[in-house]
C-alpha cells in the first residue's frame, strides 16, 4: 500500500505530520533514556577490581549493575521516562501504520 497525499483532507496531512514528529521525539527520548540508564548504573565502565576477571565475568557484573534500574527506587524517575518514550514510540508507529492502511491506496 502507498499513501498518495494528493485529494486527502487537511486533518490526515495533520495526523501524517503529528505522527511522525511524536515517533521521533518518543524514539530520540527512547535513545536517550537507555543511554542514561547506562551511564548512571555505571553498565558501561569496567571497575578497577574488574580488570583480571575473564570478559564474561566482567560482563555479567556489567549487566547484573544495569538491571539495577528496574528495581532500584532512585531510578523510579529514569525507569518512567524510558518506559513512557517506548509506549510513545510504539503507539505513535502504530498510529502512523493505521493512517497509512486507511487513507492509503494500493499501488
Amino acid at each position: 500500500m502507498q499513501l498518495v497525499m494528493e485529494g486527502q483532507p487537511l486533518l490526515v496531512h495533520l495526523a501524517l505530520g503529528a505522527g511522525v514528529a511524536v515517533f521521533l521525539v518518543s524514539f530520540v527520548g527512547m535513545l536517550c533514556g537507555i543511554y542514561l540508564s547506562l551511564t548512571k548504573t555505571e553498565a558501561l565502565a569496567t571497575k578497577p577490581d574488574e580488570r583480571g576477571l575473564p570478559f564474561w565475568e566482567r560482563a555479567a557484573r556489567k549487566n547484573s549493575r544495569a538491571s539495577g534500574i528496574f528495581v532500584q527506587s532512585e531510578f523510579k524517575h529514569l525507569r518512567y521516562l524510558l518506559f513512557a518514550a517506548v509506549i510513545g514510540s510504539l503507539g505513535s508507529f502504530g498510529t502512523l501504520l493505521l493512517i497509512v492502511y486507511v487513507f492509503g491506496e494500493r499501488a
